[in-house]
């Protein structure tokens, strides 16, 4: 079987930034689409916990992989039955039969986050992230170098 590649769009809000989920902490916090794409930025870090990773794929978007996985294979397992059932159909020994096709389960767009997020200027690389409220208060770390950041 040959390897199938799935397309998702994330978008992003009217400003430009994109949402991503911290896998060791899920916290949330927003990134302009081109520091992400830029390839000079090696790693993101975490804003809340420093953690640098390869991923940080929101809830959501696991959720609409899931399902269109899922909805991958049932078609799959669909067109095999149809498939066998054709074969086998002037067979004398085997019979087959199909049961009734496996359901899709409904993929939703991803939609832009609208949350309690605030614009944050990081001064060390002078870009900006939306970070959650709080963390804007508590301090946390820069997500383009690391650094330490106080809180205000």
């Amino acid at each position: 079987m040959a390897d199938k590649t799935f397309k998702i769009q994330i978008p992003s809000d009217v400003d430009g930034y994109c949402l991503l989920q911290c896998p060791s902490c899920g916290e949330k916090f927003m990134l302009k689409v081109e520091d992400i794409e830029d390839k000079a930025q090696l790693e993101i870090w975490c804003p809340s916990c420093g953690l640098v990773h390869e991923h940080y794929i929101t809830d959501e978007e696991k959720e609409v992989v899931d399902r269109l996985i899922n909805n991958f294979v049932a078609d799959s397992l669909n067109d095999f039955s149809d498939q066998l059932e054709r074969m086998l159909r002037s067979n004398k020994v085997i019979k087959f039969k199909k049961d009734k096709p496996i359901e899709k389960d409904p993929v939703e767009p991803i939609m832009p986050e609208v949350g309690d997020f605030k614009e944050h200027l990081y001064k060390c690389c002078n870009k900006s992230a939306k970070i959650d409220s709080v963390r804007e208060i508590t301090g946390g770390y820069c997500p383009f170098c690391g650094g330490l950041v106080d809180g205000n």
